[in-house]
């Protein structure tokens, strides 16, 4: 699995999605899975700085937590170089 592409966001989501005193920017990354020949999106992994990512790098997929509530504890994928690196 190979990074396509990537971008990140700095825009906000208006209120009542958003609040500016908890919005973090985020980086998407657009992972080529090449067996399945097609590009997934997906967030980077908590702690991956993307100044450190070059189109073209191994990654990997990892589960992260999207939210929890009182009662569950909902997951995403998310994206990681495989190398360690850019972390």
């Amino acid at each position: 699995m190979r990074l396509w592409s990537y971008a990140t966001n700095h825009c906000q989501p208006p209120e009542p999605f958003g609040s500016p005193a908890t919005f973090v920017p985020y980086t998407v990354a657009a992972v080529e899975l090449p067996r399945e020949r097609m590009v997934v999106l997906g967030q980077l992994d908590a702690g991956v700085d993307p100044a450190g990512l070059e189109v073209g790098q191994e990654m990997e997929l990892v589960l992260g937590t999207l939210y929890e509530d009182d009662e569950h504890e909902y997951l995403v994928w998310k994206w990681r170089p495989a190398d360690g690196e850019a972390a």
